[in-house]
């Protein structure tokens, strides 16, 4: 059989999905491992559930050819075998192994992309996996499973992991039992699952064996080994089902504590055998879609859009000539057909949405490798995961709330000895929160570090002539400095910070999702940054104005309310143009003006001020024209004019007219850093 070079590629493109998401998974699971090896306790499935992540990582790249990645998965493999069997301890040093692996992993399939694996070095990371596995657990004396009273069939089908199992519930002074049932060959797999599911909640399934029977023409029976904290009272009065016997092994007291040394933290138990049949139907009920094809089916979505809304014109042009009866029967197909398209494009935009909990996930792993290595002690606290935002928006903020969440943990939680001495609780706190507020999507992160000294901001803002005096310089624009390029207060570089690289890209990055970053901080008690962000940015419906004889679109997400204003309402205070709105001062930017406009006719006296608001700013659009609402679909302007200020995409009007589309988050940014 042959394949074409399209299908190969996109094959390859699917393991590469496929790859990130099991990478994904085994991140996660390796977190919760993280924590048994602090608590000395765990569910027993992790390990199992991250060694047969690894399992299923090396048989796609080495199917797929990808040899780098097959060959880390088959260590690390190894690794985590010899861990579920016991033979291997579990400790800081192995996860931390574990987590750099892991790290590995992710970038070798993130590059295989591009052709770029072979690049990346992994000897030095496969020679740390060697070294966990040459250190064995100490064990001692006989085995004592002989004398449990187990059924000598029983116990020579125990595979070797079964076995370890089988000890680590002695080890830990279990009860055992040897739990005999009887079910009917109709409904066994329910009824053994439904038994299974039962027994695991007060203790661990250790093997699950056929065993010989009355009846085998009618029914099937089953033993199975399994460790406990109840006494047979509480197990058979938990167990009052008809076929079912209770078995214990051993005494009916709990067995005594083995004298061995091993390895504190429970491994985990293997699956309870194989599947009952083979098939070849999934029963998966998502499909695994390409963000380019959703790209395509929004833009398709646009142009139904723009479509309606030339349609919708004509309709009106007619209407306004006579109400003939041709045009009220198309106004009823083109409001019918604006309900359709509403309902398609709420589809397609829903269908793109993913919960931020997936990028929190990510920090999780960011501030347990960060804190461990700067031997600090932090808890991250995770609220309103489930909240959602635009894929490429989740995928696009990743980077910008890594830098923050670095941030919180390098300048913002104190060392534990420092946090004790000032009487605080000697673990810190950083709360990762989202949550809508309107047509944004607010992602908060606080601390409850050290804060930020704005003192030590305007010296090393002066020291470094990124501002001439500190005189008069207050605490709002001291706070506006971190984001200028090449700021930084820490005094050595680390691979963290000290290199002045930051704040300024996470501004930039936000800025370019037409989104505002802020920042709060107390000192002494802790800093919050907020970020405020679009749900979407592909279709939206916009406010159409005019200014200096040009046409512009504003995003209606980011438009408090319009106002009619005469000349006579504006004031001047301290050069800078503002009004009265509601006994508060807005500022005022003229739009011509920030985009260095000529005006082709003279200034009126009236004009419309679009009060825009991102955050907490507030700020007063001066222009000549209001428009009216249309929805529009945001196209790149390309990486050429991707840096031009002020400006998110441009638009397509449905009237072969294409208009620019104002970020008025840079906007709100540019003309606030102007009046500092």
């Amino acid at each position: 059989m042959t394949i074409s070079n399209d299908a190969s590629g996109r094959a390859v493109k699917d393991f590469l999905a496929e790859a990130e998401e099991i990478i994904d998974q085994l991140s996660l699971d390796l977190v919760a491992l993280s924590d048994c090896a602090d608590s000395g306790d765990c569910n027993p499935e992790i390990i199992n559930s991250i060694f047969r992540g690894a399992h299923s990582l090396k048989g796609l790249a080495g199917m797929f050819g990808f040899g780098t990645i097959s060959d880390l998965a088959h260590n690390l493999e190894n690794l985590l075998d010899s861990l579920r069997l016991g033979k291997i301890p579990l400790n800081h040093s192995t996860v931390t192994v574990l987590f750099d692996s892991m790290e590995l992993l992710g970038a070798l399939v993130r590059s295989s992309g591009d052709g770029d694996d072979e690049k990346l070095d992994i000897s030095e990371v496969l020679s740390r996996i060697n070294a966990c596995m040459t250190v064995p657990v100490k064990t001692g004396g006989g085995s004592p499973l002989e004398s449990l009273g187990i059924p000598s069939g029983m116990l020579n089908a125990l595979t070797e992991y079964e076995e370890h199992r089988l000890l680590e519930n002695i080890r830990k002074g279990k009860r055992l039992y040897c739990v005999h049932a009887s079910f009917s060959l109709a409904t066994f797999d329910s009824d053994l699952g439904e038994l299974t599911d039962t027994l695991k909640n007060t203790g661990e399934v250790i093997s699950t064996l056929p065993s010989a029977g009355g009846n085998l023409d009618a029914g099937i029976d089953f033993d199975l080994l399994y460790g406990t904290d109840l006494a047979p009272s509480e197990l058979r009065g938990m167990l009052d089902h008809e076929g079912v016997e209770i078995n214990p092994l051993g005494s009916d007291q709990p067995l005594p504590l083995l004298q061995q040394e091993m390895f504190e933290s429970p491994v985990q138990p293997g699956q309870q055998g194989e599947e009952a049949g083979l098939t070849a139907k999934s029963m998966s009920r998502t499909v695994r879609v390409d963000i380019g094809k959703l790209d395509e089916l929004m833009n398709i979505v646009g142009e139904l859009v723009l479509s309606h809304s030339t349609i919708a014109g004509l309709t009106m042009k007619l209407r306004s000539e006579g109400f003939s009866p041709i045009a009220v029967d198309l106004a009823k197909a083109a409001k019918g057909l604006e309900r359709r398209l509403s309902d398609l494009q709420k589809g397609v935009m829903e269908i793109r949405m993913i919960p931020v909990g997936q990028l929190f996930d990510k920090m999780t792993r960011i501030v347990r490798k960060i804190s461990r290595e700067q031997e600090k002690k932090v808890d991250l606290r995770l609220f309103g995961a489930d909240t959602e935002l635009d894929k490429l928006i989740v995928e696009d903020i990743s980077d910008p709330l890594m830098h923050i969440i670095r941030n919180a943990v390098d300048h913002g939680i104190e060392p534990s000895e420092e946090r004790i001495r000032l009487g605080k609780n000697e673990k810190g706190t950083i709360s990762l929160s989202s949550y809508q507020k309107g047509n944004h999507v607010v992602i908060e992160v606080e601390d409850d570090g050290r804060g930020i000294d704005l003192k030590k901001v305007k010296q090393k803002a002066l020291k470094k002539g990124l501002i001439q005096s500190v005189d008069g310089l207050s605490d709002r624009e001291a706070m506006e400095i971190i984001f200028l390029p090449g700021f930084s207060t820490a005094d050595q570089i680390s691979e963290v910070s000290g290199r002045g690289v930051g704040m300024d890209v996470v501004k930039n990055n936000i800025a370019a999702l037409s989104g505002m970053v802020d920042v709060e901080s107390e000192p002494g008690k802790g800093c919050r940054v907020i970020i405020t962000l679009p749900i979407t940015l592909a279709i939206m419906k916009a406010l159409i104005i005019a200014c200096a004889g040009r046409t512009y679109a504003i995003p209606i997400t980011s438009i408090l309310e319009t106002l009619a204003v005469d000349k006579r309402d504006l004031l001047t205070i301290e050069r800078r143009e503002v009004m009265q709105l509601r006994e508060a001062t807005l500022p005022l930017v003229r739009l011509d003006a920030f985009f260095d406009l000529q005006r082709p006719q003279q200034e009126t006296d009236e004009f419309y001020v679009v009060v825009v608001g991102v955050a907490e700013k507030k700020l007063g659009l001066i222009v000549d024209n209001l428009t009216g609402q249309q929805d529009i679909v945001i196209k790149s302007l390309g990486d050429t004019l991707k840096g031009v200020r002020g400006v998110s995409g441009a638009a397509d009007l449905g009237d072969q007219r294409t208009i620019l589309v104002l970020d008025v988050g840079g906007i709100v940014g540019e003309a606030t850093r102007g009046m500092l």
